[in-house]
């Protein structure tokens, strides 16, 4: 089984299925196919730690997929409290990247995530390493928070000393930044937070810029679209240090595709 992006041509290692393409009948039916097939014995390079983050007891998609690989050990929880704060996200991440001894990181969500192949990981390090960049996010086709209709874009409450309209400001730059994508014939070409790979010393730095946007004690995530909106600032700051994976080259992300840019074959 696997997913290509059929505008580059390229077969993904690790496919996203975020917002509403986790409900669909194409993610039910390559679900079903991943774990319908026998476990095999996965690899993971040393160089690489993969991180991801759920709360307690849940035990969710990427957790299944590492165990199918024989990889569960291979796999870093994040414990998140209920109910999930993105913000959370932002200062955990930063937190324990700290811990982290290997040179590489892969970041993906808990519960909408499946990595493809034995070697899927090892994949998008070879992939990442042929980069010039520090650090490659995810591309998805819809804008996360949206300027254009407003939606992930909070109101100020009275007397908050938060620089909502800066930020606006800002981001508006960056879209026009990301639309060098679609120059490039791709529509994948907004940053998705759900799936990155960079290297460690670089991130922890990258994180704790996100973390000096976030007014100290703001824990309302509904206000620039979660962690997707500060994380997409500090992106377009570093760019092109920081770039999107706009070909699909090590990430999929299957928010609002159709089969025009994705087909799923299963084999």
């Amino acid at each position: 089984m696997y997913f290509k992006n059929k505008l580059s041509g390229n077969i993904v290692p690790i496919v996203h299925a975020n917002g509403p393409a986790k409900h669909t009948e194409q993610w039910d039916n390559a679900v079903s196919w991943y774990f319908s097939e026998q476990p095999c014995k996965g690899e993971i390079s040393e160089e690489i730690t993969v991180i991801t983050w759920s709360i307690p007891k849940e035990v969710t998609l990427l957790e299944n997929c590492f165990k199918q690989l024989n990889l569960s050990d291979r796999l870093i929880v994040i414990p998140m409290k209920q109910p999930f704060n993105f913000l959370d996200k932002i200062r955990k991440m930063h937190k324990y990247l700290g811990m982290v001894k290997t040179k590489y990181v892969i970041a993906l969500d808990a519960t909408d995530v499946m990595v493809l192949g034995f070697d899927a990981c090892n994949e998008v390090l070879n992939s990442f390493r042929r980069k010039e960049a520090k650090c490659v996010f995810s591309a998805e086709i819809p804008q996360w928070p949206n300027l254009k209709t407003g939606q992930g874009i909070g109101e100020l409450h009275g007397g908050n000393p938060l620089e909502l309209g800066e930020w606006k400001e800002e981001l508006a730059k960056i879209r026009e930044l990301e639309s060098t994508y679609e120059w490039l014939g791709s529509p994948f070409q907004h940053l998705c937070s759900g799936a990155w790979i960079g290297e460690r010393e670089y991130m922890i730095d990258f994180y704790k810029e996100c973390m000096d946007i976030i007014p100290e004690g703001w824990w309302d995530e509904n206000l620039f679209g979660g962690d997707q909106g500060f994380i997409t600032l500090v992106a377009g700051r570093r760019f092109p240090e920081v770039i999107l994976d706009y070909k699909s080259e090590m990430f999929l992300s299957l928010s609002e595709t159709t089969d025009k840019e994705v087909e799923l074959v299963l084999e």
